[in-house]
């Protein structure tokens, strides 16, 4: 007879077999990442609550009906610890990395692109009518105690703007946020990175209020538009021009509130000189997709600040950072490229791979 295994053997074998498989080939919407772990959870009481933390370390909310699954499994939380059920979990506990952004929904190849889409006054009605999407600001109301417990939180800019007057308006009334009587923020986000888009049209940000969700953040992160930026992030990459990205951040308009940032960092592909045909088809790059390393220049807001209108960048033509490698250029000024690649598609939002292998961290 065949000995049995003990179910301590069993434990683990079933969390080494629920990790999300971020870094697999297929694309999330053929196979989910989650969907092993998703099907244990059915195995047994016992086996959910063993693999639940693994499980819900990394949130991926990519497109518009996930944050609506998410907030109705939240819901369903709060219904169980209600009644003190075994089916409880808290997710705030586990919950460390958050990708909250729908804009896969809109992207589509550009040549099938209707041309009015790609007009400022589309993408602006487009951003009007989310403006009065009641639907989305509940469910980021009930995202909130987890979104502040996660300290890695990745999100467009619309998104963050409902973020934002979220936790302003349940931080002055002290609801929502199981916060108690803290007289502090409770929020816990170390790095906030920012998903450029082209349909950025509309300031996220009213310059009248300072937001508290913003006050305690040390790490600013940008992702780039792919489609937008991809060309002059590439002359970066090959060391051909100096990183301007000072002009980069001075768009943002989130700075009056990030009372506490360190530093600010870009992400962008590791993208090869236009003429090295032998090592990147930019066909293939700008439609079905390749994979690319991932480049990450990062500087100091002490630095940023002593030189906002004309960085010393010192001597021209940078040297190009190779895989693997950090270059500190200068003091508070750095550039690291992923030793690992990831696949992006210009025309496609594609950094969600990147972001949820954890390529894009610093």
């Amino acid at each position: 007879m065949a000995p049995r295994l003990s179910i301590e053997i069993i434990l683990t074998i079933c969390k080494d077999a629920a990790q999300p498989t971020f870094s697999q080939r297929e694309k999330y919407d053929i196979k989910n990442p989650y969907s092993t772990a998703l099907s244990l959870c059915l195995v047994s009481r016992l086996v959910r609550r063993v693999i639940l933390p693994d499980f819900l370390r990394t949130i991926l909310l990519r497109r518009r009906h996930s944050v609506k699954k998410f907030a109705n499994a939240l819901l369903m939380q709060k219904a169980y610890a209600e009644k003190k059920s075994d089916l409880f979990f808290d997710y705030t506990s586990a919950v460390q990395r958050m990708w909250i952004s729908d804009a896969f929904d809109y992207f589509v190849y550009a040549e099938a692109r209707l041309e009015n889409q790609d007009s400022p006054v589309f993408w602006h009605a487009r951003y009007l009518f989310s403006n009065r999407d009641e639907a989305r600001e509940r469910n980021i109301s009930v995202l909130l105690p987890v979104i502040l417990a996660a300290t890695e939180l990745a999100v467009d800019r619309r998104h963050l703007r409902y973020i934002m007057h979220s936790v302003q308006d349940a931080w002055s009334s002290r609801t929502d946020l199981n916060v108690g009587g803290h007289s502090s923020f409770p929020g816990k986000t170390k790095n906030l990175t920012i998903i450029r888009q082209a349909q950025d049209v509309v300031s996220i940000y009213d310059h009248v209020i300072t937001f508290v969700f913003l006050a305690s953040i040390p790490h600013l992160t940008h992702l780039i538009d792919l489609a937008e930026d991809s060309h002059d992030f590439r002359s970066i990459s090959c060391g051909l021009t100096l990183p301007e990205t000072t002009e980069f951040f001075l768009r943002d308009d989130i700075w009056n509130s990030m009372k506490s940032l360190e530093t600010l960092s870009v992400v962008y592909p590791h993208l090869p000189p236009l003429h090295d045909l032998e090592s990147i088809s930019y066909a293939a790059y700008a439609t079905r997709g390749i994979d690319l390393h991932v480049e990450r220049f990062t500087m100091s807001v002490t630095l940023f600040n002593q030189h906002r209108n004309s960085f010393p960048w010192g001597p021209p033509w940078f040297p190009v950072t190779d895989p693997g490698n950090k270059r500190i250029q200068s003091d508070g000024v750095f550039f690291e490229v992923t030793r690992d690649k990831t696949y992006f598609s210009q025309y496609f939002c594609s950094w969600d791979k990147a972001w949820a292998c954890g390529l894009t961290d610093g």
